[in-house]
């Protein structure tokens, strides 16, 4: 039988679980394709600033380990990466000042809190998000069945917790919490983060810290103090290791050992271990990148601000920029090369899109297209 004919048998979607059917698909949305797909053009080389990624290779460092251990390493790529990344973890030990048995290596942070899902959220468990955010966080929880708290607050670009607290129940079960924000920004002091810890004791409070080494603010000390507390990170920004997908958990002992329950401990890759070993041993490097990102951020906000635009100051590697004709705006980016994430679907975001910062060099070339686009608009 063919498989048209066995189609007639088979009906993949009758067996489909209740929860996965109702999942908001994830719509990443990415200018890769058009990227890649365009014709190359040195004096117009494209400017990909819609996915917060780095805007520069990671330390040479990387190259070097990944050369050497492809070179040295016979059994690199046909045994199984070391299970639970023990030696990335000895090095996160140092970075992170947490000790080993409070950080487990993850495939990226994505994969992160998909695990943080997987362990606490039951079908009918409340979620509390505030919003608008990170997007892919809720795909996890409808996979799990769980019931989904929006809190828009009343202005996105300001730092609330008033609204996260009152939306807390006896049957909240986790309240997720990007800091700083995705897309907006938006800085939770760790005050803040504190409170929330303390009002809503009995449900898991999730920081995803993906661009902390731009706000340089973390709360991850707060594990010592909250044992309801869980904080995730990523290599994929700062770190400019996002090809290779390397993330880790922050949390106490015991809710570490349930993490690990379902966790696939060779899930990070041996190549990816090697890369994030050699990028966290080279702290300088993404430091002058961090500190490139931070004047590049002061630069295009004073252009938009000359331009009267309205542009959102951010404590991560991004900035919220708002237009009266976005969909003209857009088309002419992407004419010049500028390929930027449209926000303005979310209910509290029109006319905007979110722009990622890169060095100064890039920079710069990416205000002189602003500028021919902007005559053109």
């Amino acid at each position: 039988m063919s498989l048209k004919e066995n189609a007639t048998c088979f009906n993949s979607q009758t067996l489909v679980s209740n929860f996965a059917q109702d999942v908001q698909t994830y719509s990443p949305a990415s200018s890769r394709d058009k990227v890649t797909s365009k014709p190359k053009n040195e004096n117009l080389y494209p400017l990909k600033l819609d996915w917060n990624e780095s805007t520069v290779p990671p330390s040479p460092l990387v190259k070097e380990a990944l050369k050497n251990a492809l070179e040295k390493e016979i059994n690199l790529l046909n045994w199984y990466p070391e299970l639970y990344s023990k030696k990335l973890v000895s090095k996160l030990t140092e970075y992170t000042n947490r000790s080993a048995d409070e950080i487990l290596v993850t495939n990226g942070s994505d994969d992160a809190l998909e695990l943080i899902c997987k362990i606490f959220l039951d079908p009918g468990d409340h979620v509390l998000v505030p919003f608008p955010t990170y997007t892919h966080f809720i795909t996890y929880v409808q996979s799990r069945g769980a019931v989904l708290k929006k809190v828009e607050t009343p202005d996105p670009f300001s730092p609330d917790i008033t609204s996260i607290i009152n939306n807390v129940t006896k049957d909240t079960k986790l309240i997720y919490i990007v800091n700083p924000n995705n897309p907006t920004g938006v800085l939770l002091s760790k005050k803040q983060i504190s409170t929330v810890c303390s009002v809503a004791k009995n449900s898991v409070i999730l920081v995803d810290e993906a661009y902390f080494e731009f706000s340089g603010e973390s709360v991850s000390d707060l594990v010592e103090t909250y044992p309801n507390l869980i904080v995730t990170r990523t290599l994929s920004k700062a770190w400019a290791l996002a090809g290779l997908r390397v993330g880790y958990i922050l949390t106490n002992p015991l809710t570490i050992k349930d993490l690990a329950r379902v966790l696939n401990p060779k899930s990070v890759s041996a190549l990816a271990q090697v890369a994030a070993y050699a990028a966290l041993s080279d702290p300088q490097y993404m430091n002058r990148f961090v500190r490139e990102v931070e004047a590049s951020k002061m630069l295009l906000l004073d252009f938009f601000k000359k331009n009267n635009i309205n542009a959102y100051d951010s404590a991560a590697n991004y900035i919220m920029v708002q237009h009266p004709k976005l969909e003209r705006l857009l088309y002419e980016m992407e004419n010049e090369n500028i390929f930027v994430r449209d926000r303005s679907f979310f209910k509290n975001l029109p006319g905007f899109f979110r722009i990622t910062l890169g060095n100064h060099l890039q920079t710069d070339e990416l205000l002189t297209r602003l500028e021919r686009v902007l005559s053109r608009i």
